[in-house]
């Protein structure tokens, strides 16, 4: 068994959610989640049929960083008066992971380049 295979392993949440989702693609995903999601459920209501929002994630190690590349899938499929509509986008986002697998867009340890005020250091 490899050293990799028994790195320990943690119940613990690590990754904000939200801030997970406003980091990929400068928050372009989250803005279009929120319109795919409120599209599919309006045209759900409006014409009584069945629709569909996925989101898919896959990772890939950056050699010789502590960084991935998440790329970030987003389908939907919405009802319309005569069939239905689709739409599909793949991006991919950089990101640091911290202690325990914690993802954020830069490193824990980055310094701090601005007081709490705005102001330099």
């Amino acid at each position: 068994m490899s050293q990799a295979s028994q790195a320990p392993q943690t119940t613990a949440a690590a990754t904000d959610v939200s801030e997970f989702f406003s980091d990929l693609d400068g928050g372009i995903f989250e803005r279009k989640l929120s319109v795919a999601l409120s599209q599919v459920a309006a045209s759900t209501v409006d014409y009584d049929r069945e629709g569909k929002v996925t989101v898919e994630f896959s990772f890939k190690k950056i050699p010789g960083t502590h960084q991935v590349h998440c790329a970030h899938l987003l389908k939907f499929t919405k009802p319309t008066l005569d069939g239905k509509a689709s739409e599909e986008e793949k991006r991919t986002t950089a990101l640091h992971v911290g202690k325990f697998g914690k993802l954020s867009i830069a490193p824990e340890n980055q310094m701090s380049f601005l007081s709490k005020e705005g102001q330099p250091q």
